[in-house]
């Protein structure tokens, strides 16, 4: 097997139980955690036709949360990101893309914060349970960004078109009930039995036609595909715009000073 430095992926026949291991960050979306990701669904469609289903979690008391801020342009407004010109995206290479491509049934198994980017990485998932403690959160705009990672796409094909834009305009946390009843998650089940519940629905969808559910999961997406590269495209051109203006800047600082940001619109 391949090595994934942020990683950890754990066998049960033939469900891998694949963890996001920056447990010290919160599995934020620093070092090579979106990379080995996307490697290994890539793998998925192109050498390990043994794994028949992913489970995917987050090691420690978050499944992810969105990005490292502290690596942020706005957080250092001197590195050679805060100043370069922007350049095409290519969702080809995007790790979003890579999940919702992987042939193989992905079931998130949402445990702690899922926030921001980590917002969309959940919702990447083909279907999902969280745990109890689970918390859900377009925090990409107390930042004074705009929803990434998929985001603003994946959570309006979810919730619909009024309640995403609530969501993000709002800021609010959304608990683990509150995920159930708009339908980001099938199940809510008490934390010590996350996993093991988790692994129960990637061995049921094991035991089905993998060529069949290839098929039918990209029939599935097939109508959204074109429309989620279009979004994934535009973002990289208005993340990288707003990373230039002083709302990022006063929500980077605001996050290390640990008080709610003062935004001015400029």
């Amino acid at each position: 097997m391949p090595d994934y430095a942020d990683l950890l992926i754990e066998r049960h026949g033939d469900v891998a139980l694949v963890k996001l291991n920056r447990p010290e960050k919160l599995n934020s979306m620093g070092g090579t955690l979106m990379s080995d990701l996307f490697r290994y669904c890539n793998s998925l469609n192109s050498g390990d036709y043994e794994t028949r289903a992913v489970v995917l979690t987050g090691e420690g008391r978050a499944f992810c949360a969105g990005g490292d801020v502290t690596g942020f342009p706005s957080a250092n407004p001197n590195s050679p990101r805060a100043t370069a010109a922007w350049r095409r995206p290519h969702p080809e290479q995007s790790t979003i893309t890579a999940m919702r491509n992987c042939d193989v049934p992905i079931i998130g198994a949402i445990n702690g914060y899922a926030v921001g980017g980590g917002f969309g990485l959940a919702l990447a998932t083909d279907f999902r349970i969280c745990s109890e403690d689970a918390v859900f959160e377009c925090s990409q705009l107390k930042r004074g960004l705009a929803l990434d990672v998929g985001l603003p796409f994946l959570l309006q094909e979810t919730v619909g078109t009024q309640r995403a834009l609530e969501l993000a305009a709002t800021r609010r946390r959304i608990t683990a009930d509150e995920a159930l009843a708009l339908g980001i998650v099938l199940e809510v089940v008490p934390n010590n039995r996350l996993i093991d519940r988790a692994l129960e629905l990637a061995q049921q969808a094991a035991a089905g036609p993998p060529l069949g559910f290839a098929a039918t999961k990209r029939l599935v997406y097939l109508p959204e595909a074109d429309a989620l590269q279009r979004v994934e495209e535009s973002t990289g051109a208005y993340i990288s715009q707003l990373f230039k203006t002083e709302d990022a800047r006063e929500g980077a600082k605001s996050f290390a000073e640990r008080r709610e940001p003062e935004f001015r619109g400029r």
